[in-house]
């Protein structure tokens, strides 16, 4: 995120068109929320790009719960090798393309959830700190973050992307879940489709089926926001 920072900056102060009566604090404020969103989503889709076929993996591993045949009173998996299992059974029914099944509605996902976290976060902070520059008038007081304030910042936009973005994720994990199935047995054909199905079968609750464990989630995703922020100040 912050090398991307560094590319968007100089085209930032060339295309963020302001009167030029505009406060420097203001102009830099704004400069400063823009980069972050821009900064954030774009790490998190190049993230998802690299390391999503080995996401697809774990999740069809992750639900790989058994068939209803039970051989000496065990139940059978889809998958019992494991991962080695799940990446040549995908390939050779769908090759590469297989691997990425949801990929273009998940780096859709991605893009927008690490833009409204990391770049939440970040954005929160700077117009955290321009309110006080501007109502402590230029007086010398800290105008420092307290821990508590990085706490409760990081825990909202947490929440706040997470629940956003669920409903992209839903539709993502559908998605993967049918790789490697004849295509007269899959259920959606593409992400458009998953969405206008789930809708008409199953209403908004469809998208948000799972929901309370990604809110207890989010404690962990706020911590990890904290700590990295933290420990970039003391680098």
């Amino acid at each position: 995120m912050d090398w991307y920072k560094l590319a968007i900056n100089p085209v930032m102060n060339f295309s963020l068109t302001l009167p030029s009566n505009t406060p420097y604090e203001l102009r830099e404020k704004r400069r400063k929320i823009v980069s972050s969103f821009l900064s954030g989503g774009l790490a998190g889709g190049t993230t998802t790009t690299f390391l999503y076929p080995a996401e697809f993996l774990r999740t069809r591993l992750a639900l790989d719960l058994g068939t209803s045949t039970k051989i000496e009173g065990k139940q059978t998996r889809i998958y019992p090798g494991g991962m080695r299992d799940v990446f040549f059974t995908i390939w050779k029914t769908d090759g590469l393309r297989g691997l990425y099944q949801g990929y273009g509605i998940a780096v859709s996902g991605v893009i927008l959830y690490r833009a409204l976290h990391l770049g939440g976060f970040d954005a929160c902070k700077t117009e955290l700190l321009y309110r006080r520059r501007i109502n402590n008038s230029g007086l010398s007081n800290d105008l420092a973050i307290t821990m508590w304030e990085r706490i409760t910042i990081a825990q909202i936009v947490s929440i706040v992307a997470g629940t956003i973005c669920y409903t992209i994720d839903s539709v993502r994990r559908r998605l993967m879940m049918q790789a490697g199935l004849p295509k007269e047995k899959r259920q959606y054909r593409d992400s458009i489709h998953a969405m206008r199905r789930i809708w008409i079968e199953e209403g908004m609750r469809g998208f948000y089926l799972g929901i309370a464990p990604n809110l207890f989630r989010s404690v962990g995703a706020a911590l990890l926001l904290v700590t990295y922020d933290v420990f970039k100040d003391m680098i």
